[in-house]
């Protein structure tokens, strides 16, 4: 009995252990892209990153919309913005042929104001989770908790409201009944339109800065991926809710679309 306990211990104590992060972000062995939460730096206990991990995934073989959260003691130089992009496209996170994944970046160490979170969207999920809904998140969920210590819960949070809203199930408070307030809502409506276009262009620039090309092909390519991944949405393409497995990481397709901050 005592030999067991001890065994189970040392299971829990290396399960906690963070691995090194390697920033040249090889792709994870095929025997291990069923993990949905990796750790390189110690943040959640075992316990939790096992629920953690069987809920997202759980989710993914439902939906076959994938959730990657991922905890590093290092931007490698980058701003968490493109560390969060360059993992989706490497690691290919989401589904073959959909760009459905989602990935939650937070580097957790360093003073206040040096801890960051970044959540990154796939191509295929832009439309459900656009940047400002991305951005609600962050700041409704994950930094409150965060700056509380409450590690966990502003993740479980978090990650539940971004499985709601990738599969249109979100709902934003609804504002009181019988108040006519027509002009806040006019000032909301073009800042909005005004969020998407500089969100848009901060894509497009980005995207031409990646594949050194110009602005403007930047510009007529991604609208060419855009229209692609619209037509097979419209097809039908959600493509694996209903079970079976789980397929490992065969996506990718993130162009610039998520929201950050830092506490």
């Amino acid at each position: 009995m005592r030999v067991l306990s001890l065994a189970l211990f040392l299971t829990a104590a290396l399960a906690g252990q963070a691995a090194r992060f390697d920033c040249a972000l090889p792709k994870p062995p095929t025997a291990q892209q069923d993990k949905l939460v990796w750790q390189y730096t110690e943040l959640l206990d075992p316990h939790e990153v096992q629920q953690l991990d069987a809920k997202l995934t759980r989710f993914a073989r439902e939906s076959s919309n994938r959730i990657l959260v991922i905890v590093v003691d290092t931007l490698c130089g980058l701003p968490e913005s493109d560390l969060a992009f360059d993992i989706g496209e490497k690691w290919g996170i989401g589904k073959a042929g959909f760009d459905n994944g989602i990935v939650f970046l937070i580097k957790p160490n360093g003073p206040p104001g040096q801890r960051k979170v970044f959540i990154a969207t796939g191509y295929g999920l832009e439309g459900a989770i656009p940047d400002l809904r991305a951005k609600q998140v962050v700041q409704g969920y994950v930094i409150p908790n965060f700056k509380a210590g409450n590690y966990f819960l502003g993740i479980d949070k978090a990650t539940d409201a971004l499985m709601a809203m990738s599969q249109g199930e979100f709902n934003e408070p609804s504002p009181g009944k019988g108040k006519n307030v027509p002009w806040p809502v006019f000032v909301f409506i073009i800042i909005f339109i005004g969020a998407i276009f500089f969100s848009w262009r901060g894509r497009v620039r980005r995207y031409a800065r990646t594949n050194s090309v110009d602005f403007w092909t930047a510009m007529w390519l991604l609208s060419e991926m855009d229209r692609k991944h619209r037509s097979r949405w419209n097809g039908g393409g959600w493509g694996g809710g209903g079970g079976g497995g789980f397929g490992g990481f065969g996506g990718g397709g993130f162009g610039g679309g998520g929201a950050g901050g830092s506490w």
